[in-house]
């Protein structure tokens, strides 16, 4: 990306706000940056990038290491637990993305996650999903269907997100662990990803209420049952 001073990033900030909030073209905060020297495509990378963030939105193009932790930081500032929810869904999509295209890994970002992640009081460790891919099977860029399916139902923003909106309890057959097993059972649940992995591109991001649901275990698996997993309607169907 060239010399992209710190300078420069904190005004990327502002002005990818600015144009979030339709107060400025692209055209015009692109200018206004590449005045103060950085290049045409980092500049727009840069504006776009917080619209994806603010969004929970998947972004492709990388920032450098300052950006990564500023544009967290002002976002936590300045829009609290939920702007960096949601900055944190994209950024770890991001990592995703990177990583698969690349075959690398990019240990900076991923510390600066989780170093964030932290002030939401999420536990990563606890997240527990189904076990319902082969993995002999390869792809393109070289990793297992478990990977890639795993990445959205494991996904500890997105789970977050669509537990908030359906609650801890099974879409399916309506089971509710904390009823039956107490404080032990207390949020836990499995995470179903809706959509075949078949038809998602690499720039494919997830949407935590439209793209995922919660099951308990026993429904997951029978969801994976056939290839395309069932639909929870259908699978609401053939209950007996």
């Amino acid at each position: 990306m060239g010399n992209i001073t710190n300078e420069m990033v904190e005004k990327s900030y502002d002005l990818g706000k600015e144009f979030y909030h339709k107060k400025i073209s692209l055209k015009e905060a692109v200018e206004i940056l590449v005045a103060i020297g950085m290049n045409k495509n980092s500049a727009t990378d840069y504006i776009y990038n917080y619209s994806n963030l603010i969004q929970g939105k998947l972004f492709t193009r990388t920032t450098n290491i300052y950006g990564a932790e500023y544009y967290l930081k002002k976002i936590y500032e300045e829009d609290g637990k939920l702007g960096l929810q949601n900055a944190l869904l994209a950024l770890s999509q991001h990592i995703d993305y990177y990583e698969e295209k690349s075959g690398s890994s990019i240990k900076q970002r991923k510390e600066v996650y989780h170093e964030y992640i932290k002030l939401l009081g999420i536990d990563t460790e606890q997240i527990i999903y189904a076990d319902e891919v082969e993995e002999n099977i390869e792809y393109t860029e070289g990793k297992t269907k478990r990977v890639l399916v795993n990445s959205y139902e494991r996904n500890p923003i997105a789970r977050k997100k669509c537990i908030e909106h359906f609650g801890a309890t099974c879409q399916v057959c309506g089971f509710d662990f904390e009823k039956k097993y107490g404080a032990i059972g207390k949020d836990f649940i499995h995470v179903h990803h809706k959509i075949d992995i078949s038809t998602i591109g690499n720039e494919y991001s997830v949407d935590p209420i439209n793209d995922l649901i919660p099951v308990c275990p026993n429904c997951h698996a029978m969801l994976h049952q056939k290839k395309p997993a069932y639909l929870i309607e259908e699978l609401k169907s053939i209950m007996t």
